[in-house]
């Protein structure tokens, strides 16, 4: 390929006279002559990226192929049909995501409505950060949680008994909590329970409640040497204020 088939390309590309398909498989068969001849910058303009959509790349070719074309002094027009495509493209791709923003809003205020009162500003943070990947399994009768307490010979506090009577399994980013996995263990002659595992300052720590004030805290056993990290005064405390905090942070 000549530059000047080059050149007539560009024209062509630039007045919106090639499909998105013409364009892709030509920019495919050329791509090695278009940086020999355009050079590397104007060729990485130019040049499709594999995530955007076709509308998307044939107008991102267009403005480098035509910003190229100034540098050679080519004047040619510059069609607003690919923008329009690609803008067009793009409100429905956001009309289609807000639906499906709000459906899973729905969803959430559908499965998980009950906590609102009970951990309102949790529940609030739910719906801009839960997604399909998460696990948020509702609670469990009474007589499951007699049976831990036997099987753990402690009597679960009160704040721990309305968690898991409302939530008996929660695995977010970074974060597990499950009824199943509850235990207890001794440090530094201190009794606690591990609730689950919350990598706030490592992946692998774990969650510990306190049998002996209530009060919620790591086990950071990355640290030299692990330490025992106070994050809360209470259990709810840690729902709606760290929880509600760590979630908005992950999202943003």
């Amino acid at each position: 390929m000549t530059q000047q088939e080059l050149i007539e390309k560009f024209i062509s590309l630039s007045e919106g006279k090639l499909t998105t398909h013409e364009w892709m498989n030509w920019f495919t068969d050329h791509k090695d002559t278009v940086e020999k001849i355009c050079g590397r910058t104007a060729f990485l303009k130019i040049k499709p990226k594999e995530s955007f959509s076709a509308i998307r790349n044939v107008y991102i070719g267009q403005l480098g192929a035509f910003d190229w074309l100034q540098s050679v002094k080519i004047d040619t027009t510059f069609s607003e049909l690919y923008k329009k495509d690609w803008e067009k493209e793009f409100d429905n791709f956001c009309k289609v995501e807000k639906q499906k923003e709000k459906q899973l809003q729905q969803d959430i205020e559908n499965k998980f409505g009950y906590l609102k009162d009970i951990y309102p500003k949790f529940f609030r943070q739910l719906t801009k950060s839960y997604s399909h990947s998460d696990i948020i399994e509702a609670g469990l009768q009474q007589e499951f949680i007699l049976n831990k307490e036997k099987e753990l010979s402690i009597q679960l506090p009160e704040d721990l008994i309305i968690w898991y009577r409302n939530i008996s399994n929660l695995k977010l980013e970074g974060l597990e909590i499950d009824f199943q996995e509850l235990s207890t263990r001794t440090i530094q002659k201190k009794q606690y329970l591990i609730m689950g595992e919350f990598w706030l300052y490592g992946d692998g720590d774990q969650l510990l409640y306190s049998l002996e004030n209530q009060n919620i805290y790591i086990f950071a056993h990355e640290h030299s040497p692990p330490k025992i990290i106070k994050i809360a005064n209470s259990l709810c405390d840690f729902v709606e204020k760290k929880m509600v905090t760590y979630l908005r942070e992950y999202e943003s």
